[in-house]
């Protein structure tokens, strides 16, 4: 499904009403989550506080050895991110293990955006409410009043302990924790609780936990009215400048837009788009200038294109014409007819080899899309190809040197061509006497810093055919052409006789099909040469694993 096109000055406007909502939003979400905070962090305590009261009922079984029992309570305590004391009757501690983290990852969120909240800390807190014993939970749990009496004075060893409260009913081991929640003065630091009563050794105890949240994102919670309004004076202020931003933004890409859809409709469009607008807008129109400048240079190519397949046609066609007037004037002779018909013959043989290597050529720089592909030996390729070309030229000496394993996977039609069209082509050159060498090498492949395509490939080894002759070379400023279609400028040993070579005169297709075959395998061509001492020219293929 296709998302509606929203235009670039809604999106501006749409951009800043968002920059609005979105930090009330913020803010209103993250309160829902600091809404469940007390729930969770009583039921922390309360689980925290019956886990203790089971360690410490184990401890007491066991004869209460007073460091293991605290690294049971150290053990419960951690797990549950809390503080449990546990407390006499008279106030004295007996454990006091504190693993209170005083926040979560919800609040060290909190805590990144919206700075920190200057909360106490959990013990800071706590010193302020006074004795344990004394606090309302810690009543509701146990049931002690507490004597406004002194404190008692020690007594001789052996005689009965007087405690300063009166319990009233006595604790219930089995009783629930009571549970609650109280905040800081400042309503920074939310303190959960749970209080459980217990007996240990005959003695009265209350098992405290406590754990801690702090608060950060509260102080702006109750901003919130306040920044609601203040969104909306502000609203007024904020579209004008995004519809005006977002104008000025659209303005030259729209003035772009109608300067190409200008060349576009014209007949001979040219790169001279003006660079105007701001940056952006400037380097856009350069990108177009260039785009506009390539498809120009490909017009021209394919005009040129035409007009060398035209001419290569041409000749071809005026001879078969004049053959076929010749025929209709009725006055050929056994001899003469025998001349048309070896005319007829080359002339539709020339034609039909132009049409096939230039429908080849065309499916090649497609890049064979729909072609099978196969394992290939090319050094076995190569070898049946040179003794295949040889017969047609007695006076060239042709050698092959072929790697064993030599395996690419590519269009076995296609590589036989690109072969042929290479060893026919030295052997065109090479001349009466001459030599052509063919080699066939397994490589490692280039380095990235060469600026090879084969950088990025996962093969990690080439394979390289180069096919050589000892023909005149090729001239300096010609090399960089001799790919191109319908280039034929490449010089001739002058001393070969007129009828040496069957096959001297080339369409200027067949190392433009060379290329083009290549780099359908992800290969790459090259040509080198010394003028008087012949041209190798190399094509590299991926090799197979």
């Amino acid at each position: 499904m296709r998302l509606p096109r929203i235009p670039l000055r809604w999106s501006a406007v749409l951009m800043v009403i968002a920059m609005l909502v979105v930090p009330q939003l913020l803010v209103v979400g993250w309160s829902v989550m600091e809404r469940d905070i007390a729930g969770k962090l009583q039921w922390h305590t309360r689980e925290a506080a019956d886990e203790a009261a089971v360690a410490l009922r184990t401890a007491e079984a066991e004869g209460f050895d007073g460091p293991k029992t605290e690294a049971a309570l150290d053990e419960v305590a951690s797990r549950w991110g809390t503080r449990i004391r546990v407390v006499y009757g008279d106030g004295a501690e007996r454990f006091d293990v504190d693993r209170d983290q005083g926040t979560d990852l919800v609040h060290q969120v909190g805590t990144l955006f919206f700075g920190p909240d200057g909360a106490p800390t959990l013990r800071e807190l706590d010193e302020t409410l006074g004795p344990v014993q004394k606090r309302a939970e810690v009543v509701e749990a146990t049931g002690w009043r507490i004597a406004d009496a002194p404190a008692p004075r020690p007594l001789p060893e052996g005689s009965a302990h007087v405690y300063p409260f009166v319990r009233a009913p006595a604790p219930d081991d089995g009783a629930a924790a009571v549970t609650g929640c109280r905040t800081s003065p400042a309503g920074k630091l939310l303190v959960c609780h749970a209080a459980r009563a217990a007996s240990l050794e005959g003695r009265p105890h209350v098992i405290y936990v406590q754990e801690s949240s702090r608060r950060a994102v509260r102080a702006l919670y109750d901003l919130r009215y306040h920044l609601a309004r203040l969104s909306i004076v502000m609203l007024p202020f904020a579209l004008i400048f995004s519809w005006w931003m977002g104008r000025r933004m659209a303005r030259p890409i729209e003035w772009l837009r109608e300067r190409v859809l200008e060349k576009a409709r014209s007949a001979n469009p040219r790169a001279d788009i003006d660079l105007h607008g701001g940056d952006e807008v400037r380097d856009l129109a350069e990108a177009f200038n260039g785009l506009l400048g390539a498809l120009d240079e490909r017009r021209r190519a394919n005009e040129a294109f035409v007009a060398d397949l035209v001419h290569e046609f041409k000749n071809p066609v005026a001879a078969i014409r004049t053959c076929a007037e010749s025929l209709a004037s009725g006055a050929a002779d056994e001899q003469r007819a025998a001349r048309i018909a070896r005319i007829l013959s080359d002339s539709s043989g020339r034609l039909d080899a132009l049409v096939s290597q230039f429908l080849e050529l065309a499916r090649a720089e497609a890049g064979l899309p729909r072609e099978d592909r196969v394992d290939v030996d090319v050094g076995a390729l190569a070898a049946g190809v040179t003794s295949s070309v040889e017969p047609a030229f007695e006076d060239v000496r042709f050698s092959v040197d072929a790697a064993p394993a030599a395996i690419v996977v590519g269009v076995a039609p296609r590589l036989d061509s690109l072969v042929r069209n290479l060893v026919d082509n030295a052997a065109s050159f090479a001349g009466r006497g001459g030599e052509v060498r063919v080699v066939v090498r397994r490589e490692p492949a280039p380095s990235a810093a060469s600026g090879s395509s084969y950088s990025s490939s996962s093969s990690c080894e080439i394979v390289a055919l180069e096919v050589s002759d000892t023909g005149p070379g090729i001239a300096a400023e010609d090399l960089p052409h001799v790919f191109d279609r319908f280039f034929t400028k490449r010089a001739r040993a002058s001393a070969e006789p007129e009828a040496a070579s069957p096959r001297r005169d080339g369409s200027g297709l067949g190392l433009a099909l060379v290329k083009a075959v290549a780099e359908a395998h992800g290969g790459e061509v090259s040509a080198r040469s010394t003028p008087g001492e012949g041209a190798t020219f190399r094509v590299t293929l991926p090799a197979k694993p």
